[in-house]
């Protein structure tokens, strides 16, 4: 699948879907950076893919959900604290997305939104912590 999939000249991230609906975005300051970790990318979202897959789903990837990701992240709350190393980390919340990012001297380095499960909407929190009875319903 990797052969199927090449960067475009210029581009420096992407959107992934997975059963006609967002599973994530990776954004980066630079194509070369893009370049570099865009097949690692497309094989994490394609284990993803492998795993959600629902034949049931005939969703098609739809520009207006990308259109509807992209404009809730921009209007998201975001938090920053300084980076373990170097740089700026930003986290960004809403309702309906997670996501964060790094960025050095005002430019971002790299960028990841991800849309909300409906077990995770309503907990705007980015301390990465479930409720106890989320993880309780979801043990086998």
């Amino acid at each position: 699948y990797t052969t199927r999939f090449t960067p475009v000249q210029g581009q420096v991230g992407a959107v992934f879907m997975i059963n006609g609906e967002v599973a994530g975005m990776d954004a980066f300051g630079k194509h070369e950076t893009f370049c570099k970790v865009f097949n690692k990318l497309l094989s994490s979202y394609a284990l993803d893919a492998i795993d959600w897959y629902d034949p049931r789903k005939k969703d098609k990837a739809l520009k207006s959900r990308v259109t509807k990701l992209i404009t809730e992240a921009k209007s998201a709350e975001m938090e920053t604290h300084p980076s373990v190393g170097v740089g700026t980390d930003l986290r960004v919340g809403s309702e309906e997305i997670i996501g964060f990012a790094l960025s050095l001297d005002d430019q971002i380095l790299h960028l990841c939104i991800f849309p909300r499960k409906d077990e995770q909407k309503g907990n705007k929190s980015d301390s990465g912590m479930v409720r106890s009875s989320m993880r309780t319903r979801n043990k086998l």
